[in-house]
């Protein structure tokens, strides 16, 4: 006579038939999950394609206001305020520019270009004479984003405000620890360390000097010495 199911039933069998129910459950879960993420996945590639149409098209700073506005969030509302200060910066709205990257890097910090945007304020602020903030900008890259060229050029332009503000052992400190700090740097950064050593070296100033003053115009000569000789006969 045949045995019950159970007594044949190999132990996968077996453990299969007792846990169905919670199997099956899960499988359900899992499936939803799936679908959840492509659906989600979908969706936001869906709407990165169209902030980056967007900003395509952008040519004005009203212009990538509205990406940024409308597409907030999403890579293309970072890239549209870096081009806005660009464009902000060439149009001498020098500290509206500063402003929309200070922006960028508040609201994008995961940004692919975060580091370049860094680099940039801080060039931007050295620009408009606001050293302090320019040297914090310029910290902020050589200690997020050590090794990279963008913290090695960070690291030349703090000593190039250290030197000028004529604290030169710090700014040589600076530009001698560039190959051990940025050992990954390009050589041509490197290589700009050691040029601005040896300028320190030579006692090279740093600010320009005013030039010899321009030669004193000669005296007029008499009327007679200049005219013609037909002038000088009827004179």
């Amino acid at each position: 006579a045949p045995t019950d199911s159970l007594e044949t039933a190999t132990p996968l069998e077996a453990f299969l038939e007792k846990n169905f129910k919670k199997l099956l459950l899960g499988f359900i879960a899992a499936a939803a999950l799936v679908v959840v993420y492509g659906v989600s996945n979908h969706l936001t590639t869906s709407r990165n394609a169209e902030a980056a149409a967007a900003f395509a098209s952008a040519k004005t700073a009203e212009d990538y206001d509205l990406v940024v506005s409308r597409h907030g969030g999403t890579p293309a509302a970072g890239n549209a305020l870096l081009a806005k200060a660009d464009l902000l910066w060439e149009e001498n709205k020098k500290d509206s520019s500063v402003e929309a990257l200070q922006q960028f890097l508040r609201d994008h910090s995961d940004h692919a270009f975060v580091a370049q945007a860094r680099l940039g304020l801080g060039s931007k602020l050295d620009s408009l004479g606001k050293r302090a903030e320019a040297k914090t900008a310029f910290e902020q890259v050589i200690s997020s984003h050590a090794g990279t060229d963008e913290a090695a050029l960070a690291q030349l332009r703090l000593g190039d405000l250290l030197w000028a503000e004529g604290k030169e052992d710090e700014a040589k400190a600076m530009y001698e620890s560039l190959p051990s700090r940025h050992a990954k740097a390009s050589s041509e950064l490197l290589d700009q360390g050691e040029a601005r050593l040896n300028w320190i070296s030579a006692k090279l100033p740093v600010k320009e000097v005013d030039g010899p003053p321009k030669p004193k115009p000669a005296a007029p000569t008499d009327s007679l010495e200049t005219a013609t000789p037909l002038e000088a006969f009827l004179e």
